[in-house]
């Protein structure tokens, strides 16, 4: 008797076992299905996309190129991006800082990135044999470009606000050495007033002692 009751203890805890198990995996896979992904919307493909559809006019090919190779940035510049993000957030999720969920979100991002960059391998071959092989180099040139580009122009609007913060200390800084002129000049004028007015009281009192 006592082994049957072991039995359907037994099956009772693997049935209650698998559906735990389900819940947690269904809960799982609504979470990489509602995963949102790791970047917004590809600007430069979709404008690519709608080049290649375009019909009236027609895109001509340089405008094609111009706008695959504006792609190719895009996707350089995302991959820059997840590589310095990948260490970080790894560390984060093996410190528990951070959910399974997001590394779930990352890794599927990082698999569409994966799969654009071949895209625009291949596309880069229907225009120019071999393009595919130098496209994403020329890419990571322009993109190192911009990025010097932009950096110049940070440290130029920096300079001009410490040039404009530096004028402004400098005229407070006048117009208080002014200031303190000002007033040792007006402190020895007073003086001399005083001074000059200082025997009126006894002239006053010698005439009274004449009367």
């Amino acid at each position: 008797m006592g082994s049957v009751w072991l039995a359907i203890i037994y099956i009772g805890g693997w049935i209650l076992s698998m559906r735990v198990f389900g819940y947690f995996w269904k809960n799982r896979k609504l979470a990489i299905n509602d995963a949102e992904p790791w970047f917004g919307e590809n600007i430069a493909r979709s404008q690519y996309i709608a080049l290649l559809q375009q019909d009236e006019p027609e895109a001509t090919e340089t405008q094609l190129t111009a706008a695959l190779l504006r792609r190719a940035m895009e996707g350089v510049v995302r991959v820059l991006s997840m590589r310095e993000d990948k260490q970080v957030l790894a560390n984060l999720v093996k410190q528990g800082t951070v959910g399974d969920d997001i590394w779930t979100q990352f890794t599927l991002s990082e698999k569409e990135l994966e799969a654009e960059i071949m895209n625009i391998v291949e596309e880069a071959n229907t225009f120019k044999e071999n393009w595919g092989q130098s496209i994403l180099q020329t890419a990571s040139e322009m993109v190192m470009h911009e990025k010097t580009k932009q950096m110049q122009k940070e440290l130029e609007v920096r300079r001009e606000e410490e040039a404009r913060k530096q004028a402004v200390r400098d005229s407070r800084k006048e117009k208080k050495t002014l200031k303190e002129k000002k007033e040792g000049t007006d402190a020895p004028a007073a003086a001399k007033e005083s001074t000059t007015a200082a025997p009126a009281p006894a002239a006053a009192a010698e005439v009274e002692a004449t009367a």
